[in-house]
């Protein structure tokens, strides 16, 4: 669910004012979050965090079966569902 990070930036980055902004990151954000969906930066931080707090986690298992398909995922998501839509949109995809 990349794809509704870089939706948020893409409509805080085509809004003009600061309201607009806050409302065009507030959507996109609190849907991925409603989901549950994970995000490989924010992932980044937590999950090393849990380990030193003292969860059941070891590395390689944080990164076999978290990261690496995070990552996946979301370069997808971001490639396809956002880039291209946008190219095909206002770039050369469309013409």
């Amino acid at each position: 669910c990349n794809w509704m990070v870089c939706m948020a930036v893409f409509l805080s980055e085509a809004a003009r004012d600061l309201g607009g902004k806050m409302v065009g990151i507030w959507f996109p954000i609190s849907a991925f979050v409603a989901m549950g969906m994970e995000h490989s930066v924010a992932n980044m931080f937590l999950l090393p965090a849990g380990i030193l707090a003292g969860a059941p986690v070891t590395v390689v298992k944080m990164v076999c079966k978290n990261w690496i398909p995070v990552i996946i995922g979301n370069a997808i998501a971001g490639v396809l569902c956002v880039a291209a839509s946008y190219s095909y949109a206002f770039g050369r995809l469309g013409k």
